[in-house]
């Protein structure tokens, strides 16, 4: 599965170059920076986003004295290949397993309940089949 090979490194950086049209080494550079308390230097950016491009990740064009890059893969797809990775590995593929794992322990606002159950409902699943957890 392609969305394996991220580091949690390579994740920050998509994440800045998903928040925008096109990002440019210095654009995902400084917002990054303007995050963190240990400074990342450019040049760990810049190889960063080439490999990002030569794994297929990443997308480029030039323009002016610059590269300009854009995702291949959208954050929803990434993050739905992540999840369906976790629960392969974890529960043979289970996903009921995994969701049981991410709804258990969290103290949901009654908002947050409902929207929970609304989403399975869209879904077309019997609430039966919702995770035995406490959305009540």
């Amino acid at each position: 599965m392609r969305h394996e090979i991220l580091s949690d490194e390579s994740l920050d950086v998509m994440r800045e170059v998903w928040a925008r049209p096109e990002a440019s080494v210095n654009t995902v550079w400084a917002a990054l920076n303007s995050t963190r308390r240990k400074k990342v230097r450019r040049s760990t950016i810049q190889v960063q986003m080439t490999r990002l491009e030569r794994y297929g990740w990443l997308g480029r064009r030039k323009s002016g004295r610059e590269f300009l890059y854009t995702a291949r893969y959208g954050k929803e797809e990434t993050v739905g290949d992540l999840l369906s990775s976790l629960a392969r590995r974890l529960y043979g593929g289970s996903y009921i397993e995994l969701i049981r794992l991410l709804l258990t322990g969290i103290d949901f606002s009654p908002a947050e309940r409902r929207k929970i159950k609304a989403l399975w409902r869209k879904k077309n699943l019997p609430d039966e089949s919702l995770p035995s957890v406490s959305l009540e």
